[in-house]
């Protein structure tokens, strides 16, 4: 597996987060969330190379996030659309969004047990994309994906600005790849899960007169080490010059159909 994130990397390093994985056409099982490309930016930075480009789709489709005495069900896609390759001058860029749904966080706003569905009791969690969305390889070549957070807490009382964290104080996570999950699905789709229970949680903000009682219901606050992420994640990827046929006539270089990597045979057998 060393070699393979090694090749991931070097792929990565080149165009960021670029995963365009095959496996056999004998697997043939669709994946279990709808990947969806029409979120890709439909403009390039300019000067870029369209063969150059592709569109990255993360969907996190399952798991859970610990935030402070918060557990947190993933139970909302969160899709990620990253559109990555070379800027003009060569150096990598990237454009990306992020599209989710507010979810109903367990117990509400005073943390009781069957209370989140009562009027004014309803507190919810939306994920907004912060930045530093990326891959890095650790010296045992273990492969980990950076992604910063904040979460929009929805509440009737809180108003329409309060978070957990800040666009410049975020949520962190630099999440490991379980090497034992990877399942590949039709449509050259893979599945993985990442884990992450090193990341600190940062106090409310933008609550007003309700931040202290925020931070107390969600215990914020919240040290290193007390938290916990385990994301089931799928990825698909195209080339832009596929996605938007026009851009073909706009390519200054062959295009690449292919990054030139593969995952080795005992990834892909199914268990």
């Amino acid at each position: 597996m060393k070699s393979t994130t090694r090749r991931i990397l070097a792929a990565a390093t080149a165009a960021p987060i670029v995963l365009a994985l095959t496996a056999p056409a004998a697997y043939a099982e669709p994946a279990p969330v709808k990947i969806d490309f029409s979120g890709c930016a439909d403009r390039l930075p300019v000067g870029a190379d369209p063969a150059q480009w592709f569109c990255n789709i993360f969907v996190i489709g399952g798991g859970s996030m610990k935030l402070g005495s918060i557990t947190q069900p993933l139970t909302e896609p969160m899709t990620i659309s990253m559109a990555s390759g070379p800027d003009r001058a060569g150096n990598p860029a990237q454009v990306v969004t992020l599209k989710s749904k507010p979810m109903t966080v367990p117990g509400g706003a005073l943390g009781i047990p069957g209370t989140e569905n009562l009027p004014g009791m309803t507190l919810q969690a939306q994920p907004k994309y912060v930045g530093n969305l990326g891959l890095s390889i650790d010296d045992s070549g273990n492969l980990h994906s950076a992604l910063d957070l904040r979460i929009k807490l929805i509440n009737a009382l809180m108003g329409d600005k309060c978070y957990i964290g800040t666009a410049k104080a975020p949520i962190k996570l630099n999440t490991t790849v379980d090497p034992t999950s990877l399942t590949p699905y039709d449509d050259d789709v893979f599945g993985l899960t990442l884990n992450d229970d090193a990341y600190s949680v940062p106090g409310t903000s933008g609550c007003g007169v309700l931040g202290p009682v925020a931070n107390l219901r969600g215990g914020l606050p919240s040290a290193a080490g007390k938290n916990t992420a385990s994301m089931r994640t799928y990825l698909a990827s195209k080339a832009y010059t596929d996605l938007y046929p026009a851009l073909r006539k706009k390519a200054r270089s062959k295009v690449v159909k292919r990054l030139p990597f593969n995952l080795p045979s005992s990834v892909l057998r199914r268990k």
